[in-house]
């Protein structure tokens, strides 16, 4: 005959294969890392559906007994969020309810213009297009004005949103060092240190040249003296060469300071905060000229005559330097 096997089980072990029963079909499902947007004005079984179709949770059943256990369904919130990994589903209703959303790291270099940020941002998926966001910081006049910096903005952020946070950076350290609040009354006056700022910005990056470029810029300003700044020749070109031309020297813009006496009508990039200081705080000398070294570093001359045998000097050797334009004095 036969023996029959009787198996039997104690509580502990049902309450065990019981938790493993429950685990294994809880288990969170295994992502890379992925964004995925929960849309505005959705509730909890299509931001459940949504999760689902995207694998960062399981069961839309259990995604909503919890929700509805934790009282939180009209509480989760829209926006990108980052999964990676298994993400168990309270860590899920968790970043919801919290709003937890995705943030993008960028970097604006000292130094950057419109045109570079809006490449930046681009690039880092924070906006679509960048002629969108060059358009709208023309249009509000942000050039120089925008604080190079790191940022973390959320995916969803609207261009207005990128450039408040930014402006409010400026605003900040600006008036850090300025000792005085931005206002209408002394707008003028902020306007033509940050323009000026953003011409060292460009034409120098030893701290001590800075100030000495200051002192020139201002000099030149009370004398009416053309700037004769190369930097402002290649954003009124929106290219940078590796040596200027004569031809390029003598361009058509209000922005060539080597053709127009004064400041050009906007800062061309966005200074960093050495800058401004050095705007601030120009040391002055006998000197009138500054001509690039094309090693990073500047000669600086006091007459006419020292600036042409610096030119002789530095001529072969300049990436990107100051040249003579004849009538000039």
């Amino acid at each position: 005959m036969r023996k029959e096997i009787k198996i039997t089980f104690s509580i502990f072990e049902i309450l065990f294969f019981g938790f493993l029963f429950i685990k294994l079909i809880t288990l969170p499902p295994y992502v890379e890392r992925k964004l995925v947007e929960i849309p505005e004005n959705k509730n909890a079984y299509e931001i459940g559906k949504i999760l689902k179709e995207q694998r960062i949770i399981k069961n839309i059943k259990w995604f909503l007994y919890w929700t509805n256990r934790y009282n939180v369904q009209k509480k989760l919130k829209s926006g990108i969020y980052e999964f990676s990994g298994r993400t168990p589903l309270k860590k899920v209703i968790e970043k919801l309810v919290k709003g937890e959303i995705a943030l993008v790291r960028i970097v604006i270099p000292e130094g950057a213009t419109i045109y570079d940020i809006g490449m930046i941002l681009e690039r880092a998926g924070l906006i679509k297009n960048k002629d969108e966001f060059i358009e709208y910081a023309k249009n509000k006049n942000l050039e120089g004005f925008l604080f190079p910096d790191t940022y973390y903005f959320p995916y969803n952020i609207s261009i207005e949103g990128i450039c408040l946070k930014m402006w409010k950076n400026f605003k900040n350290v600006f008036e850090g060092i300025y000792d005085e609040e931005i206002n209408e009354k002394n707008w003028d006056e902020v306007k033509k240190i940050v323009t000026v700022a953003s011409i060292i910005e460009k034409e120098a990056s030893l701290s001590y040249e800075r100030k000495i470029i200051a002192g020139i810029i201002y000099k030149r300003l009370k004398k009416n003296i053309p700037i004769e700044s190369c930097s402002t020749v290649e954003y009124a070109l929106g290219y940078k060469r590796k040596r200027l031309t004569k031809s390029d020297l003598k361009v058509k813009s209000p922005y060539n300071t080597y053709i127009h006496k004064g400041l050009p009508p906007t800062p061309i990039c966005n200074p960093g905060k050495d800058s401004l200081i050095a705007a601030l705080n120009p040391t002055k000398t006998d000197y009138m000229f500054f001509l690039s070294k094309g090693d990073g570093t500047n000669h600086f001359s006091k007459t006419y005559k020292e600036h042409l045998e610096a030119i002789k000097i530095y001529l072969s050797n300049q990436t990107n330097q100051e040249t003579k334009i004849d009538g000039a004095f």
